[in-house]
């Protein structure tokens, strides 16, 4: 009967290193993944920041009184502009439209070539800087969830 015993006790012994080197181990790998998702990070920022400054670097272009055409309402002439929004009155109806999407994915159609080039530019960064601040908050989200993980670990190798 002493012999069960002594068995017994050498079983949870085995065990509980087992499961301490592996909750070290796992403590290792979601660290070393934590810096890799804070370089991730600081890299996205860097990102945004550029896109911030070629945003700046293409000014602000005046839409206000500008004739454009729409495939549905005809012609139109701009009325209203309200940061992105633009406000543009065709011969029965006024309409609301985002800027620079409206113009530079074709909804608007307008003349001039060269603000047709500013605006698909300006619509270009607008579309990088959405895409570059999602990817953004998804780091940060995975930066929580691994640091959670982490401090689980952590009540464990205690």
């Amino acid at each position: 009967m002493g012999l069960e015993l002594e068995e017994e006790e050498t079983e949870v012994k085995t065990t509980t290193k087992t499961r301490t080197k592996r909750t070290k181990e796992l403590l290792e790998e979601s660290t070393r993944r934590m810096q890799e998702l804070k370089d991730e990070h600081e890299n996205m920022q860097k990102e945004i920041e550029a896109l911030d400054k070629e945003a700046t670097g293409l000014g602000n272009m005046d839409a206000l009184n500008l004739k454009i055409t729409h495939e549905k309402f005809g012609a139109g002439t701009i009325i209203k502009q309200d940061g992105k929004y633009i406000e543009v009155e065709f011969s029965d109806v006024v309409k609301k439209f985002v800027l620079p999407g409206a113009i530079a994915d074709g909804y608007l159609k307008i003349d001039d070539e060269e603000l047709l080039d500013y605006f698909k530019k300006r619509n270009d960064v607008h579309n990088r800087s959405l895409k570059a601040h999602l990817a953004l908050r998804s780091n940060e989200f995975a930066m929580e969830r691994l640091q959670d993980d982490i401090d689980k670990l952590n009540e464990k190798a205690k």
